[in-house]
């Protein structure tokens, strides 16, 4: 699990703008940044909002790289 911060949600297009560190199982070992994500399951976009802390595993996708689990970190 990654953690991030929610920066932004686009339910119509079922993306979601993330800030967040190294994602280590997508070889992504960068510093902090921030990317727009898209969502395996749009239903996930509801249970968050902007500024909201979060934890998430992303996966590589036909469409790039998507978000595959979603929750608020505790």
């Amino acid at each position: 699990m990654v953690k991030g911060e929610v920066k932004k949600i686009d339910l119509a297009a079922g993306k979601i703008t993330l800030k967040h560190g190294p994602i280590k199982s997508l070889d992504m070992d960068d510093e902090t940044m921030t990317m727009v994500f898209r969502v395996q399951d749009p239903a996930m976009l509801k249970q968050v909002k902007a500024g909201d802390k979060v934890q998430f595993e992303a996966i590589r996708s036909t469409n790039g790289i998507a978000i595959s689990k979603l929750q608020k970190a505790k």
